[in-house]
């Protein structure tokens, strides 16, 4: 008998450190390997804005953390997201070298992946705001939400002109 994992709020600010982390280790390993200037500046700087992101969750987020914060009818449906948020990596696991040598060799490629990681990450912010009810904790996940669509951005014009 499969036994079904539970989610909630905490899962979710694990879930979203994950997510930073995960986004800073792939960034960082393209941008020490790739030949392109333009994909290794861009890369080191989200990297290093997922280290920003890591720290608005742990210091203004989770410490003012209060289970009110969520309505009581969102929980199964939080339950239901980050059940299936867990189930798909945004970014390759990070001991497939070979997957890591060949995006060294075609940085389109490494575009594509932070261009869909950082659309992933959007609507997870998107959904953890629109959970909350607690307005400062609205505005963290919506000023992380804004960051993200900047970042999405960057990538998006730097593929344009590769």
């Amino acid at each position: 008998m499969e036994r079904k994992k539970a989610y909630g709020p905490y899962e979710a600010f694990m879930l979203g450190l994950d997510l930073e982390e995960a986004g800073r280790v792939f960034y960082s390993r393209v941008a020490d390997s790739v030949t392109d200037f333009r994909v290794k500046d861009l890369f080191r700087h989200l990297a290093q804005a997922e280290v920003e992101h890591k720290r608005v969750i742990r210091e203004e987020i989770e410490p003012s953390f209060v289970h009110e914060w969520y309505r009581e009818e969102d929980q199964q449906l939080m339950a239901e997201y980050l059940h299936d948020v867990e189930k798909q990596p945004v970014f390759p696991d990070p001991e497939d070298a070979e997957h890591y040598a060949r995006l060294t060799k075609d940085p389109a490629h490494a575009l594509d992946i932070g261009i869909r990681a950082e659309k992933k990450s959007i609507d997870y912010y998107v959904f953890l705001r629109d959970a909350t009810q607690d307005a400062e904790g609205k505005e963290a996940f919506e000023r992380l939400r804004r960051e993200e669509v900047k970042h999405l951005e960057l990538l998006q014009n730097l593929k344009k002109e590769l």
